[in-house]
């Protein structure tokens, strides 16, 4: 156990400093939240005036432009496209070989690549998260509860997002080109998730739909457990769920991994 964080702690270690090389892309990341929020805070604003009323599905304008603020950051946080995009290319150019021929895993160092990767973000969008009662104040975080429940569902929702990408990159072992399927689910996730628009917004029939998928899971669970909008008596059962999506989804990119290195032939090693 202590060979096997030690070695994938030193992953994190590598890729963190990389990641402290090249530091525009948090700047870019924390202005495209910022400027976000602000419009869609302008949109809001008007779609509230021009209905006359002051909730639209529960919400006050309030507590909708700090829901989908927290979405945002949330969003951000379990993404990793970037990271499947460089998995899909090491199989596709021959790159995974050198994982077959060391005593290393290709899921897990990624996963730890991600996790590295993304060490700025996880820095800043955590001092917006901790400001984030100050900013709006008694609509966040309001007991200490929520806030050991968020940062539990948000760890979830990243380990669950990764694995999403990893069945994806393994699609990859029989098609080689599936960085548009990436691309197009990576677009729809951040719809489908929650992160542009409280899930509640959607018809109906559409919710019933993103309810039996572990969508709800990557942005709108730990938001609403955040904002007090989901009652603390369905969190077991909530956390329960999502816990199963992560060992469905694992088992899953495990088996087609398992089936996928066999079709595997190093093709421009």
């Amino acid at each position: 156990m202590f060979k096997f964080l030690k070695k994938y702690s030193a992953v994190i270690k590598m890729t963190w400093i990389q990641t402290l090389e090249y530091r525009a892309n948090l700047y870019v990341g924390l202005f495209s939240i910022l400027s976000g929020i602000f419009i869609e805070y302008l949109i809001w604003k008007q779609i509230f005036v021009a209905r006359g009323t002051e909730l639209i599905r529960g919400f006050t304008l309030n507590e909708l432009v700090a829901f989908i603020f927290l979405s945002m950051i949330v969003g951000q946080l379990k993404s990793s496209w970037v990271t499947s995009i460089e998995m899909i290319d090491a199989i596709r150019s021959g790159g995974l070989n050198k994982y077959l021929i060391r005593p290393i895993s290709f899921y897990t160092y990624h996963l730890m690549m991600f996790i590295g990767q993304n060490s700025l973000f996880y820095m800043a969008y955590f001092t917006l998260i901790a400001a984030f009662p100050f900013i709006f104040p008694g609509l966040a975080f309001t007991t200490n509860f929520q806030v050991f429940g968020f940062l539990a569902a948000l760890f979830l929702a990243v380990y669950l997002s990764y694995n999403m990408y990893y069945i994806m990159v393994c699609i990859s072992f029989w098609f080689h080109e599936v960085r548009a399927l990436v691309i197009a689910y990576n677009i729809a996730n951040i719809i489908l998730s929650g992160q542009i628009i409280p899930l509640r917004f959607f018809p109906e029939m559409y919710l019933k739909i993103i309810t039996f998928t572990p969508l709800p899971f990557l942005v709108d669970f730990p938001v609403s457990i955040a904002t007090g909008q989901l009652p603390t008596d369905m969190w077991a059962s909530k956390f329960f769920l999502g816990f199963c999506w992560c060992l469905i989804t694992w088992g899953i990119g495990k088996t087609l991994y398992y089936f996928g290195i066999k079709q595997y032939g190093g093709y421009g090693a």
